[in-house]
C-alpha cells in the first residue's frame, strides 16, 4: 500500500490510499490508524482537496468513541456536515447528518438523533439515494425502538427491509428483520416475531453467515421459550453448542442468560441457577456490565423462591453495586449531551455577533469611500457651487455618521441581547433539569443506600464497597451541582414547541401514570418567546398534578384558534379547595399566574374531589 502511494500523482486516489491504509489499522492499533487518517486529512487540505478533508470525521469517530471521547467525535461530525454543505455535497451531507445521529443516539440523546436521522431522509429521499435511504430508516427503526415508538419503529423498519430488497442485497435485510423480530416481541406478539426471525435465519445461512446463524437460533429460542419451553430450550442448546464451536463467547452468554429467563417464567429456578452461574464467569470475563448486573438480579430472585435468602443477599449487593456503576455511566453520556448542547448554543450566538460586526464594517469601508469621493468633488467645484456642494457633502456626512452610530448601537445592543438571552435561557433550563430531576434521583439513591446500609449486616470488606458506592454517588452529585450552577439551558429543543411537550411528557410517563396528549396548529411553533412561556406553563401544571394530585391520569390539550392560544390540563386526582388558591404563594401557581398575565391571558381552576381543570387562554 505504501508503494502504491508513492507511485500515486492522483490527489483524489492518493487521499483514498491515506484513509485506506488507516483502515487497515483500525482493529489492531488505533494511533496508527489515526495517524494515517489525519496524514489524509492534510494532504487533502494542502491540495485544496475539500471532499477529502471533510471525509476525515467519518474514519475518526468510532475510534474516538471506543477512547471515550464522545465530545469530539461529536464536533467533529457536526464540522463535516457543515464543510459538505459549504461544497455543496448533498449525498455527502446526508451521511454526515446520519454520522451526527448516531452520536446523539450514542449519548442516549434519542430526540436528536431522530431529528438528524429525519435530516438525512429527507435528502436521501430527494436523490433517491435507496443505499442511503435504507440505513437511514433502519436508524431510525433502532431509534424509536429505544424511544418505545413501536409503531413509527416498525414502519421505518419495513421501510427498511423493502428497500433491501430493491437494492438486491441480502446482508443490509438483517438488521431490518432483526429489529422487526423484536418489535414484535415487545407486543407479546410471538407467532410474528418467530416469522421474522425464520427470515432471518434463512438469509443468514444462504449467506453463510455463522454469527447471524447463531443470532438467529437466540432470538428463536428466547421467543419460543416463552410459550413452549421445550421447543425454546432447544433452540437455546442449538445457539450454546454453535457458540462453542466458533468461539463465541458473547453469543454463549446470550444463551445462558435467555435459558435462565425462560426456566424463571415457567418457575424451574434450579435449572434457571445453573445457567445463570454458567453466564456469570463469561459475563465477568467480557466486562459486559449491563448483562452481569441482570445475572446477579435474576440470581437474587431465583435464589429468594428457592429460600437461599444468603446467596439471594450476595446477589442482590452485586446487583446494587452494578446497578449504581452503570446509572453513573448513563448520568456521565447525559452531562456530555447536555454540555455539548450547550456550546453548540454559544457557538450560534458568536456566529451572530460576528455577523453583526461584519456588518458595521462593510458601512464604514463604504462611508469612507464615500468621503474620498465628497472629497474630490469639493476640490473641483468653485465659488457658490462648490460651497453648496461642500455643504450638501457636510449634510450628508452628519447623516451617514448618525445612521452608522445608530446602526453600531443597533448591533451591540442586538448581539449582547441575543448572546445574553442565549447564555440566560440555556443555563436556565440545564440547572432546573440537571438539579430537579436528575439531582433529585441521584439524592434519592443514595438516601436509599444509606437506608439499607442502616438495616443490613455486611462484612467490613462489603461494608467498604458500599462506602466507595456512596463516595461516588456523591462525587456524581458534586460534579452534577458544579454544571448545574455553570450553565443555563434552554427550555425547548430545536425540534419545537409540539415535540419538546411531547418529549416532556413521554418522559414523566409510566405504568402508574397515564398521560395523553394533543396538540392541534402549533406543529410550525407560536414564536420563540411564546414557545417557551406555554412550555412551562404545561411543565408546571403536569408537575403540580403529579405531586399533589395522585393522579393516574393527565389529559394536556394545546391548540390555536385564530388569533388565541388555549391550554387545558385536566387530571382524575383528589382535587383541592379552590378558594384557597387565592392564598397560594409557591412558585408553581405563582410563576403560572405571572407567565399568562405577561401575555394578558386568562387562567381558570375548577378543582373538585374528581380532579382539576385547569384553562388558560393567551390571546396571539
Amino acid at each position: 500500500m505504501k508503494i502504491l502511494i508513492e507511485k500515486e500523482k492522483n490527489v483524489e486516489k492518493k487521499t483514498d490510499h491515506f484513509y485506506e491504509l488507516g483502515d487497515l489499522f483500525e482493529e489492531s492499533n488505533s494511533d496508527s490508524a489515526l495517524h494515517y487518517y489525519t496524514v489524509a486529512r492534510d494532504f487533502a487540505k494542502k491540495n485544496k482537496f475539500g471532499l477529502g478533508e471533510a471525509r476525515y470525521a467519518s474514519y475518526v469517530i468510532m475510534i474516538l468513541n471506543k477512547q471515550g471521547e464522545f465530545k469530539e467525535a461529536l464536533r467533529l461530525a457536526e464540522e463535516s456536515a457543515e464543510k459538505y454543505k459549504k461544497l455543496n455535497s448533498p449525498k455527502n451531507l446526508s451521511i454526515a447528518y446520519l454520522n451526527i445521529g448516531n452520536q446523539w443516539q450514542y449519548l442516549s440523546d434519542f430526540m436528536a438523533a431522530s431529528d438528524y436521522y429525519l435530516k438525512a431522509k429527507n435528502i436521501a429521499d430527494s436523490l433517491q439515494d435507496k443505499i442511503t435511504q435504507r440505513t437511514v430508516n433502519n436508524n431510525l427503526g433502532s431509534v424509536f425502538t429505544e424511544m418505545r415508538q413501536y409503531e413509527k419503529a416498525k414502519e421505518y423498519s419495513i421501510q427498511a427491509l423493502k428497500l433491501s430488497k430493491e437494492n438486491k442485497d441480502p446482508w443490509t435485510s438483517l438488521s431490518p428483520l432483526y429489529n422487526l423480530a423484536i418489535n414484535a416481541k415487545y407486543h407479546k406478539k410471538y407467532d410474528e416475531a418467530i416469522d421474522y426471525i425464520n427470515q432471518f435465519e434463512k438469509i443468514a445461512k444462504e449467506l453463510g453467515s455463522e454469527y447471524d446463524i447463531v443470532d438467529g437460533y437466540l432470538a428463536k429460542g428466547n421467543f419460543l421459550g416463552k410459550t413452549k419451553l421445550s421447543e425454546g430450550i432447544s433452540y437455546l442448546n442449538k445457539a450454546l453448542q454453535k457458540s462453542k464451536e466458533l468461539n463465541f463467547p458473547e453469543s454463549e452468554m446470550y444463551g445462558y442468560l435467555y435459558l435462565a429467563e425462560i426456566y424463571i417464567e415457567h418457575k424451574k429456578y434450579k435449572n434457571a441457577i445453573e445457567n445463570i452461574e454458567l453466564g456469570i464467569p463469561i459475563a465477568e470475563r467480557l466486562e459486559t456490565k449491563y448483562e452481569l448486573a441482570d445475572f446477579h438480579k435474576k440470581a437474587s430472585e431465583t435464589y429468594e423462591k428457592l429460600g437461599d435468602f444468603e446467596r439471594a443477599l450476595t446477589h442482590n449487593r452485586q446487583y446494587e453495586k452494578l446497578h449504581s456503576e452503570i446509572q453513573l455511566d448513563e448520568n456521565k453520556k447525559q452531562l456530555i449531551a447536555f454540555e455539548a448542547k450547550y456550546q453548540f448554543k454559544q457557538k450560534e450566538a458568536e456566529i451572530r455577533t460576528l455577523n453583526a460586526e461584519k456588518q458595521a464594517q462593510t458601512l464604514k469601508i463604504r462611508q469612507k469611500n464615500f468621503l474620498n469621493f465628497a472629497l474630490a468633488a469639493i476640490l473641483l467645484a468653485a465659488g457658490i457651487i462648490g460651497f453648496l456642494v461642500y455643504k450638501n457633502y457636510k449634510n450628508r456626512q452628519k447623516l451617514q455618521t448618525q445612521r452608522i452610530h445608530e446602526l453600531e448601537t443597533e448591533k451591540q445592543l442586538s448581539a449582547t441581547r441575543a448572546l445574553l438571552q442565549g447564555q440566560e435561557d440555556e443555563r436556565s433550563r440545564m440547572a432546573k433539569e440537571l438539579h430537579d430531576g436528575l439531582g433529585g434521583l441521584l439524592s434519592g439513591v443514595k438516601l436509599n443506600l444509606n437506608n439499607m446500609h442502616k438495616k443490613l449486616i455486611i462484612t467490613e470488606e462489603d461494608g467498604a464497597a458500599f462506602e466507595k458506592s456512596v463516595h461516588l454517588l456523591d462525587e456524581s452529585i458534586s460534579e452534577l451541582r458544579r454544571v448545574a450552577h455553570n450553565l443555563m439551558p434552554e427550555s425547548i429543543l430545536k425540534f419545537g414547541l409540539n415535540g419538546a411537550i411531547g418529549e416532556f411528557l413521554q418522559s414523566i410517563q409510566n405504568e402508574n401514570l397515564k398521560i395523553i396528549y394533543q396538540s392541534y396548529h402549533i406543529e410550525n411553533g407560536l414564536g420563540k418567546q411564546l414557545d417557551i412561556s406555554v412550555y412551562r406553563i404545561i411543565q408546571e401544571l403536569v408537575n403540580n398534578s403529579i405531586k399533589h394530585s395522585d393522579a393516574s391520569e393527565i389529559l394536556v390539550q394545546v391548540r390555536k384558534d385564530e388569533n388565541l392560544v388555549i391550554i387545558e390540563v385536566e387530571d382524575n386526582g383528589k382535587g383541592f379547595d379552590p378558594q384557597s388558591i387565592e392564598k397560594e404563594t409557591g412558585m408553581g401557581l405563582t410563576g403560572i399566574r405571572s407567565r399568562v398575565d405577561y401575555w394578558k391571558g386568562k387562567l381558570e381552576i375548577d378543582s373538585e374531589n374528581s380532579g382539576t381543570a385547569v384553562h388558560i387562554e393567551i390571546p396571539v
